[in-house]
């Protein structure tokens, strides 16, 4: 705008284009006195030429920037988990102390959208999606579902979940869960009456599971193994002690000694192949290995890959680990590819142990939801856990305070 009060010059914004994250637009200055405006008028005859040049140049931009498209259903890059964190951190949630993040994933387009996208042919006129984040977080006690807009930098949407269950519990929170019980005077004295070394106790905290009450608490209950003697931490649990912990006070709400059973012994618990055992294992003539040829039968580019012929997007995310989209194979009657699955991962898996009593029965664990496949993820190993022409793919999610978090070699 024009004013007389500043000796400013007269902004006219000719062009703007915004493209998924990308902003484009082209800003034409025109010094103008303040004496007249009648001379500014004049002077903007004259730029018509940039104009014009400014237009073509728009144009390009554009061009640039849809050669540029990722995939749709790409898992969020390190660079948007951080954005989503700076965009959250700088809202009204971020004024609350202590606000956790349990969830932070790319919001699934929708379907017919993606579908769209896929069957553009010309670059430009894939449909435009936005680029958005789905986060859980912890606030004041309360769980928020969020939609976070990478564009507009903005909430779009702050759900508070008022259902049955919590989100999964952060790794912060599961440790510190599992120190209480070595500092409880309650369980020392345990430890202490069953002979054992309180320095060698390991304790593991476990989810509860739900039976139909109305209400819950996030509550964890904790479990105990004895180290002494193996390297196997689960091989001699400490039976007959139950430890409740409430998460967000972070204190023993509950604390029952039932009774001392025997430890399991500690020989033949040592599972590990190290070079201290090797004495153990049957000699061979060379090493064992599987497939050391180098050949690469496929190409990746970005997430999408091409084998034989099939081509698949390959995602991660904390709760599913791996996830396998849009997968297609090449029909050879119809000389075009045809869709075989849209969307593909493991959904859950149920680990009830099925034993009645006190101390167990609540193990019945629902691993993904609860845990995470993604958080369970380990770094693979080259030539040990995958053959020697394998090629990996780096695994990114989210810490407790909503910061990236990488897994190498996730996939």
């Amino acid at each position: 705008g024009y004013t007389s009060k500043f000796n400013v010059s007269m902004c006219y914004k000719i062009w703007y284009y915004k493209y998924n994250m990308e902003v484009v637009s082209i800003i034409l200055y025109i010094p103008t006195p303040n004496s007249a405006v009648e001379n500014m008028i004049r002077r903007f005859g004259k730029a018509v030429p940039m104009i014009v040049q400014c237009f073509i140049l728009v144009l390009s931009l554009k061009f640039i920037s849809v050669n540029c498209l990722a995939h749709p259903l790409d898992p969020l890059s390190p660079a948007e988990i951080n954005k989503t964190r700076d965009i959250v951190q700088g809202s009204y949630l971020g004024a609350i102390p202590n606000i956790t993040y349990h969830f932070v994933d790319a919001e699934e387009p929708d379907k017919k959208r993606v579908l769209e996208w896929l069957s553009s042919n010309s670059k430009e006129d894939k449909p435009i999606i936005p680029r958005q984040a789905k986060v859980v977080v912890r606030a004041k006690g309360e769980t928020h579902e969020l939609v976070v807009d990478l564009t507009k930098k903005s909430i779009v949407s702050d759900k508070i979940y008022t259902g049955h269950g919590y989100p999964p519990f952060t790794f912060n929170e599961l440790f510190q869960a599992s120190k209480l019980p070595l500092t409880y005077p309650k369980f020392k004295s345990s430890i202490a009456k069953r002979g054992l070394n309180l320095s060698e106790v390991s304790c593991v905290p476990f989810t509860l599971g739900w039976y139909g009450e109305k209400i819950t608490s996030r509550a964890l209950k904790v479990s105990c193994f004895y180290r002494g003697g193996s390297v196997n931490v689960w091989a001699r649990p400490i039976e007959g002690i139950t430890v409740l912990v409430d998460v967000d006070s972070m204190q023993i709400t509950m604390y029952n000694d039932r009774y001392i059973a025997p430890l399991p012994k500690a020989e033949g618990t040592d599972f590990q192949s190290s070079s201290s055992n090797s004495n153990s294992r049957p000699k061979t003539s060379s090493s064992a290995s599987c497939n050391v040829t180098d050949i690469i039968g496929f190409t990746i580019k970005g997430n999408e890959v091409k084998w034989a012929n099939w081509v698949f997007h390959v995602g991660f995310n904390a709760r599913a680990g791996m996830i396998i989209s849009t997968a297609s194979i090449f029909d050879a009657k119809r000389q075009k590819y045809r869709s075989v699955l849209y969307r593909g991962h493991v959904s859950e898996t149920f680990v009830p142990y099925m034993d009645p009593t006190e101390e167990w029965y609540f193990r019945t664990f629902m691993d993904a939801g609860e845990f995470g496949f993604g958080r369970a993820a380990d770094t693979l190993q080259p030539r040990v856990d995958c053959p020697s022409n394998a090629v990996y793919m780096d695994g990114y999610m989210a810490g407790p305070n909503g910061e990236v978090q990488q897994v190498p070699r996730a996939i």
